[in-house]
């Protein structure tokens, strides 16, 4: 087995790409906005089809790395990012834009629900868990550092230097790819192939009707989705109600971001001393708590150190649940792994941009809708987690 800390940093980076494709261009949206002669909604709408792409993408990658291997279907996906990136360095035209950032979040994907499937193809549940937390570790650098990047990215070279970066960022992960990721998937070999429709539909079956794959699906799901809300409202909470400058609020941002490495960090040494369904219960409490919380405190306009800490907390919640839902998720199947991470992926996307969506449409220069939409997706997180805890603790 080749080195696993090479491994596990190239699987990091791959999930590296996608966090700094939302954030890393988002203080150049005024300035897109002239160049593309536009209004920021419209550069805005790149976002959200980012996400459509990321989306659909992971449904086909998925598959096709049961099917051709892991490695090939990266290599396919790498190189239609870099291109995606590279077209849109060139471009003035809004629809050219959206065209290519659907194409760049469809190659981007198959980072994403490949690294997953080739974690699980390596190791058993309890060390992917640990695995999953290093990348986390590794990948959550990204939200630190993208919007102070991108901001020097403007300043200096232009709202177009963001893709640039992003372009070599691929180069240089596809070429790591290709010296140091071995392929995982043994089962290509067999010359009892999953091109059978017929076993494809079997074990899409085998999938959707395992409980453990849907429970910890709904629950990564919802932590997503409430990073994301986050993330896409913190602008307007820290910028335009708070009144805090940019970089003030850069700052600020970072240092949230920094309780998804603390969770991550910690969560292998949790792992040693509890029991994973109890992690999974605990964090979905503490997001439901800090989430409800933020309620009180928005209500009664307390102080702005405490919404940090609120927010702070809400983040090591969701950075806990992230590898212990998609080690859970993806453990029980022994064939088909590529296929459920797609499933998975897709599932996350989807309700994330549902939620975001709904969350835009109630917009009103007010942070409750987001606040009210964080508690609600948390309720059904506890539920989902105390189903889990509960069905393992029967079974033991």
């Amino acid at each position: 087995m080749r080195n696993l800390s090479i491994i596990v940093f190239i699987l990091a980076l791959l999930n590296t790409l996608e966090s700094l494709s939302i954030d890393l261009y988002l203080p150049a949206f005024p300035s897109m906005a002239r160049i593309f002669q536009t209004d920021i909604g419209h550069i805005q709408i790149s976002i959200s089809i980012f996400f459509a792409g990321f989306a659909t993408g992971q449904l086909l990658w998925g598959p096709l790395s049961d099917k051709k291997g892991r490695k090939p279907m990266l290599y396919c996906g790498l190189i239609l990012f870099i291109l995606g990136a590279v077209a849109i360095i060139f471009t003035k035209n809004i629809y050219v834009l959206w065209t290519m950032r659907f194409l760049q979040a469809f190659g981007g994907s198959a980072g994403i629900v490949i690294g997953r499937a080739i974690v699980i193809d390596l190791y058993d549940k309890e060390k992917a868990v640990t695995i999953f937390s290093k990348q986390s570790q590794i990948s959550g650098i990204a939200p630190i550092v993208a919007p102070l990047l991108g901001s020097v990215f403007l300043r200096f070279w232009g709202w177009n230097s963001a893709f640039t970066f992003l372009s070599i960022l691929g180069a240089i992960t596809l070429l790591l790819v290709v010296r140091f990721v071995p392929e995982t998937n043994s089962r290509i070999t067999s010359p009892e192939s999953i091109t059978d429709e017929t076993k494809l539909k079997h074990q899409l079956k085998a999938i959707i009707s395992n409980r453990d794959f849907i429970s910890n699906t709904i629950i990564g799901s919802i932590a997503f989705s409430s990073l994301i809300i986050y993330i896409s409202n913190a602008p307007l909470l820290f910028m335009e109600i708070h009144g805090f400058s940019s970089e003030v609020f850069s700052i600020i941002f970072a240092f949230n971001s920094m309780a998804l490495i603390f969770a991550a960090y910690i969560t292998p040494k949790l792992v040693l001393r509890m029991q994973d369904t109890k992690i999974l219960l605990s964090a979905a409490l503490l997001l439901f708590s800090m989430s409800f919380l933020h309620i009180i405190v928005a209500m009664n306009h307390l102080p702005v150190g405490l919404e940090i800490a609120v927010l702070y907390l809400s983040l090591v919640a969701i950075g806990l649940l992230f590898p212990i839902t998609t080690a859970h998720a993806l453990s029980p199947f022994k064939e088909g792994r590529g296929t459920a991470a797609a499933l998975m992926g897709f599932m996350q996307l989807m309700v994330t941009f549902l939620m975001s969506a709904l969350v835009g449409f109630l917009e009103s220069k007010s942070i409750m809708p987001m606040v009210i939409t964080r508690v609600l997706l948390a309720l059904v997180a506890v539920y989902f987690a105390y189903g889990t805890f509960s069905r393992k603790k029967i079974m033991a």
